[in-house]
């Protein structure tokens, strides 16, 4: 029987009615095909695995609220960019957004890491 995650992917908060708060943990590109690529590919590897965090929680990426990015070099902004505006094009309403640049990550091959709050209405 393995162990479950110190750190869990995601974390949900119940609201009442049905309606759930799901907070989901930091994301990089870190083991992954896209860890040392782009920042398109790393970008693109994050929200895939935001993605996968959400669904296990009954919720996709219709369901965000806000996320939060990092960047190593704000040079890659651009990058970034064009690839969240892609991921968010298809919604009414996409999520609030922030983006930090000059960060520091545990490992040399990622530039970017992406964090969300998403909530699910009750049905």
């Amino acid at each position: 029987m393995s162990q479950p995650p110190l750190f869990p992917p995601a974390r949900t908060v119940p609201l009442g009615g049905g309606a759930k708060l799901i907070f989901c943990s930091g994301v990089t590109a870190r083991g992954s095909a896209a860890a040392g690529g782009t920042v398109q590919l790393q970008a693109r590897e994050c929200l895939a695995r935001l993605e996968r965090a959400l669904a296990g929680e009954g919720a996709d990426l219709s369901h965000l609220l806000k996320i939060t990015t990092w960047l190593d070099d704000m040079r890659h902004y651009q990058g970034f960019n064009e690839v969240r505006r892609a991921a968010f094009a298809g919604l009414a309403t996409p999520p609030a957004s922030t983006c930090v640049g000059g960060a520091r990550f545990t490992t040399t091959d990622v530039c970017i890491e992406i964090e969300a709050i998403a909530v699910v209405p009750a049905v």
